[in-house]
């Protein structure tokens, strides 16, 4: 199912206002001009909601797929257990699909995830945001520190 333009607009101005850094880095990401925007780029997008909201504090875990990504963050102890479910700011990590670069989003407030995905309205500008039940399922949860720079 695409996500039009009208819908995601309307997300976003009824988006709950963030307070953890990088779920309000992903909000100013998803209309900032010089974010990520093609399809295929989801780990690139999060990289700048990480970078936005924490400097180069993870630069050194970051890798060039979703998949790297997630498993590296998962090995360094940032993981939750998925059956806990997630709050705002944890990454969403879907470790199949894509190719086998796997998916990832971020979750915010009012049960919304934060993504470039190929289901937005266009080739050229594919930031969006789905609800979580139109994410669907995912397999890995990082969670990063809700204490450091950010403010929206």
């Amino acid at each position: 199912m695409k996500i039009s333009r009208l819908r995601f607009r309307a997300r976003l101005l009824l988006l709950p206002k963030q307070s953890h850094p990088l779920a309000i880095s992903a909000r100013r990401g998803l209309t900032e001009q010089f974010w990520p925007r093609m399809v295929g780029w989801c780990e690139k997008f999060v990289r700048y909601a990480k970078t936005d909201a924490y400097g180069s504090q993870f630069s050194h875990l970051q890798r060039s797929t979703a998949l790297e990504t997630a498993l590296v963050f998962q090995d360094a102890g940032y993981s939750v257990p998925v059956k806990n479910g997630s709050i705002e700011g944890d990454l969403l990590y879907k470790l199949t699909g894509s190719g086998g670069a796997g998916h990832v989003g971020i979750r915010l407030r009012g049960n919304m995830v934060a993504e470039n995905s190929t289901v937005h309205w266009d080739g050229t500008d594919a930031r969006g945001i789905r609800t979580l039940a139109e994410f669907g399922n995912y397999d890995l949860i990082i969670r990063l520190p809700s204490s450091l720079k950010g403010s929206e």
